[in-house]
Order: C-alpha cells, then sequence, then structure tokens
C-alpha cells in the first residue's frame, strides 16, 4: 500500500503539482484500494467514493459559486 501511495505522489510531482493533480491522484489511489477488495467489497468501496470533480470540490471547499 505504501509503494501505490508513494507512486501516485511520485507521477503527481512528476507531471506537475497543481491542486487538481493531487486531489485526482489521491481519488484514483482510493479506487485502485478498492479494486483490491473482494468482488462483493469492493462494489460498495468503489460507491463510497468521492466522485466529485476537482471544480465542484474547490468550489465547496473555497465557498465560492460557479
Amino acid at each position: 500500500m505504501f509503494f501505490k501511495i508513494s507512486l501516485v505522489i511520485i507521477v503527481t510531482v512528476l507531471f506537475g503539482c497543481t491542486k487538481q493533480a493531487w486531489y485526482e491522484g489521491v481519488k484514483q489511489g482510493a479506487e485502485n484500494e478498492c479494486r483490491y477488495q473482494p468482488q462483493s467489497a469492493m462494489e460498495s468501496c468503489l460507491e463510497r467514493l468521492n466522485k466529485r470533480s476537482y471544480q465542484d470540490y474547490e468550489q465547496e471547499r473555497t465557498g465560492s459559486k460557479p
């Protein structure tokens, strides 16, 4: 698990340290972790994942309107 998280961080750093890249990298890492679970647990894990786009997340975080 540490290796996967490290890989996501390294890839993100190599392709730019934007907030959006970090956000997408963390989402992708969480999705990958779900896929290593048994089928029944994997489906519920994937359903619980944050499906918001970065723009929606940023608007909610900053309280700005679209």
